[in-house]
């Protein structure tokens, strides 16, 4: 933060993005989105392993331990935190440019690289939840009575 943002922001300070935590507030989803997203989520998930495995030569099972428990935080985190930025102040030029006077806009910009970065991680964890929360519906159900019979 250079002395010149420090200034403009207390004489003009700007909007800044916030951060939500906890599960988002989703609507329900359809059969056919729950299991496309899964299938999407399980591909994205094969081809990471197919990565460690064959381009990087990683052949041991415990090799894939730490980053196997590294994905798993990534995707907790991506689940329960969702940054938000204004993208009212994002910087001169519609972000390509730092606003000079300003400091928030690097928030609104971080939150914003942030956002980016979690998305893939909440698709996966979203996709995971959807799933079980299918089968769980279905396993309660049981299966019909004409089928029993």
């Amino acid at each position: 933060m250079s002395i010149f943002e420090w200034l403009g922001e207390s004489s003009n300070p700007g909007p800044v993005g916030r951060a939500e935590f906890g599960p988002r507030k989703r609507g329900d989803q359809t059969r056919f989105t729950v299991l496309l997203r899964a299938f999407l989520s399980f591909f994205l998930i094969g081809a990471a392993i197919w990565l460690l495995a064959e381009p990087m030569g990683i052949r041991g099972l415990s090799a894939y331990l730490y980053p196997s428990l590294g994905f798993l935080v990534y995707c907790l985190i991506a689940y329960f935190v969702h940054p938000e930025p204004d993208e009212s102040n994002m910087g001169l030029i519609g972000g390509l440019i730092d606003h000079p006077f300003r400091y928030s806009d690097d928030h609104n910009r971080f939150l914003l690289f942030l956002m980016i970065f979690l998305m893939p991680g909440r698709f996966i964890s979203e996709a995971a939840v959807d799933t079980c929360t299918l089968i769980g519906n279905a396993a309660r159900k049981g299966p019909k009575k004409a089928e029993l019979e």
